[in-house]
């Protein structure tokens, strides 16, 4: 009874420790991708039928654009939400804190029942169970969870870690189970299990393989006595690839990820054996914890040699360890293993993320505090010896419980000092600019952000920034960094523009048409402002240009028309508006062709054209013009009767 209390109350602190330091976020709002998870997610708005081609897809089918795309287990959580919800924050958030809370459960049942395996020989028989809480504890409570709990669409991380340790678990308790019916309810549980993380996301590809290296290292000491121990439960496992292998076949869902991007593998890896150790430094001093690591490509062995050769180190180590069955070896292949996929395989623009640290974590924390907890009893029990005191092994366990309590604390004050980061977007990147103020993309988006919100001054300080910092593409031929580069002297431009710094946003115009001499909207734009100055002859080449890149802009035919209108040449003005109009109609489009029209005596053919510039009339200013196209029907109506 008294077990039970202790247990109950300990499940509670660990619950009530996670929603008093995430609640005060909880009714942030969206940010980033939850744009196109949530609010732009047609699929998600309504629960049946679970696939449907006549509408939007249904919950089981996302659309291509949706970070949940090939992820349709984590989208139809996204439905149950918009259901009960709507677009509220608040009650996705609550469900990312149930689910992190089952998840803690899940760790704290699994290092316990690790620890009283037969592996450890009784050491921790005693204490598994304060050590498996204090595992969970410290997890739970870690800062780097603080980007997959508060961004929405980090679901699917969430749901891949509790998928990834339920089956682990699952799989521990159909090697326990003595009966062959509860043997089977136990294989059944963990296959699915598995098989809804392959649904959820690509990085549970590893749990199959990391359950056989778990019986291996703690139950058989032999891959082939557990394979033919357990082959059963390895079919059903393995049968869980078959859906990522399905959902993958036309290539991979994540935008960015994959070879061909303008960056070579080995510089890809080379760059990774760095992000490693950053992974590993955040895990141990999670501090600072940022949306967005700018980490240069490492890419010659010349100045990658020192990351290749710590890393070689520690994979001759851990293969080492793994041989003699070492636990650290099982942590370190976990580690790696949830890890591999954007180890090996390149994202472009995210080099690294701290949201993939949240399963590896899982092995790492109580690996930790088991190993503490083991070199504190040794030196309690040094020191006794010298005393000429008998050991107690209780004394280690509360010095332990009051390390554990202040660890929990320092990481809870942690988290509540980067949640304010989340208070919207801008605050996110300006987080990231102020602790990396030469990353480039961190730069881009605060100017942009700020662009958005009228601060203009501020914005072009910011956006010159990042296209100084931006890497120029005859240095660098990754795709992303053309990208960031082009945005951040497109934005640059407009936001000069809006400020009347006309001269300025030209220069930046034709530097953006330096990068990508064919986009149709810089043409555009930069037209624009030469018409303005009086550069005509400059303003119709670049309308011309902007037509060219895209023949149905009808926004540059109108343009152009207009200019050539006001230059005398009507018939070629009116091959413009004819082009407008084909290409857009609108209200204006019509106007301006039977205006045209008119100048060169062709009356009868805007009659038609004005009334169906009525019928086009739906914004304000669009409206307020109908009573004059009216009274010049009525004139071009008038005309043709006198005829």
């Amino acid at each position: 009874m008294r077990q039970n209390i202790v247990l109950l109350l300990a499940t509670l602190t660990l619950g009530a420790a996670i929603f008093l330091v995430y609640m005060p976020a909880a009714s942030g709002p969206f940010i980033l991708d939850d744009l196109e998870t949530i609010v732009e997610n047609p699929s998600i708005q309504q629960l049946w039928p679970l696939v449907d081609s006549d509408r939007e897809g249904g919950p089981l089918n996302p659309p291509d654009t949706s970070p949940t795309h090939g992820r349709p287990l984590v989208n139809l959580a996204m439905a149950a939400n918009y259901h009960f919800g709507g677009l509220d924050p608040f009650g996705y958030r609550i469900v990312h804190f149930v689910l992190h809370f089952a998840t803690a459960l899940l760790l704290w049942a699994l290092v316990a029942e690790t620890l009283r395996l037969d592996y450890f020989h009784g050491k921790f028989d005693t204490v598994a169970g304060p050590l498996a809480f204090a595992s969970a504890f410290v997890w739970a409570l870690h800062p780097v969870h603080t980007e997959t709990l508060l961004y929405v669409t980090q679901r699917t991380e969430l749901m891949m870690g509790l998928f990834y340790l339920a089956t682990l678990y699952l799989s521990l308790r159909y090697w326990a189970a003595e009966r062959t019916a509860w043997r089977a309810a136990y294989l059944a549980l963990a296959s699915m299990a598995c098989t809804s993380g392959m649904l959820c996301k690509e990085m549970m590809a590893s749990a199959p393989a990391m359950v056989l290296l778990y019986e291996r290292t703690f139950l058989t000491g032999s891959f082939r006595r557990s394979l033919r121990r357990s082959w059963p439960l390895y079919m059903g496992l393995a049968l869980a690839w078959v859906p990522v292998i399905l959902l993958n076949l036309d290539g991979a869902k994540t935008p960015g990820a994959g070879f061909g991007k303008g960056l070579t593998a080995f510089e890809w890896w080379f760059t990774q054996t760095k992000v490693l150790f950053l992974y590993l430094k955040l895990a141990v001093w999670p501090w600072p914890l940022l949306l967005h690591y700018e980490i240069p490509y490492e890419k010659s062995l010349s100045t990658a040699w020192p990351w290749l050769l710590a890393a070689g180190s520690l994979a001759i180590a851990t293969v080492v360890l793994v041989w003699r069955r070492s636990a650290i070896g099982f942590v370190a292949v976990w580690v790696v293993a949830v890890l591999s996929p954007t180890l090996v395989i390149p994202l472009v623009g995210e080099t690294a993320a701290e949201r993939r640290m949240y399963i590896p974590l899982a092995a790492l924390v109580p690996l930790l505090i088991v190993a503490g907890y083991w070199a504190q009893q040794r030196l309690t029990e040094l020191v006794a010896r010298r005393a000429g005191k008998v050991p107690v092994r209780r004394v280690s366990l509360a010095l332990l419980s009051a390390e554990i309590m202040a660890l929990g604390l320092t990481f809870a004050c942690l988290t509540h000092l980067h949640l304010r980061a989340y208070e919207d977007e801008l605050s996110l990147w300006q987080d990231v600019a102020d602790h990396q103020p030469n990353d480039p993309l961190a730069q881009l988006n605060v100017g942009t952000l700020l662009a958005e919100r009228g601060r203009n001054s501020e914005a072009v300080e910011h956006l010159k920034e990042a296209a100084r910092l931006a890497p120029d593409p005859r240095d660098s031929p990754v795709c992303y960094d053309e990208l960031m580069r082009y945005r951040a002297h497109y934005n640059l431009a407009r936001v000069l523009e809006n400020s009347g710094r006309f001269n300025e946003a030209i220069h930046q115009y034709r530097a953006t048409l330096k990068l990508r001499p064919d986009d149709a909207t810089t043409h555009y734009n930069l037209a624009r402002l030469l018409e303005n100055m009086n550069d005509i002859q400059q303003a119709e080449a670049h309308y011309r240009q902007a037509i060219a890149a895209d023949p149905d802009f009808a926004a540059a035919h109108s343009n152009l028309g207009i200019l050539l209108q006001s230059a005398g040449r009507v018939p070629e003005a009116i091959e413009s508006f004819e082009a407008a109009l084909r290409s857009q109609e609108t209200m204006g489009n019509c106007l301006n062709l039977a205006t045209a029209y008119c100048s060169v005596g062709r009356e009868p053919e805007a009659i038609p054209l004005l009334e169906k510039s009525l019928l086009l009339a739906h914004t304000p200013n669009e409206l307020a013009l109908t009573g004059r196209v009216k009274a010049m029907l009525a004139q071009l109506r008038s005309q043709q009767r006198v005829r």
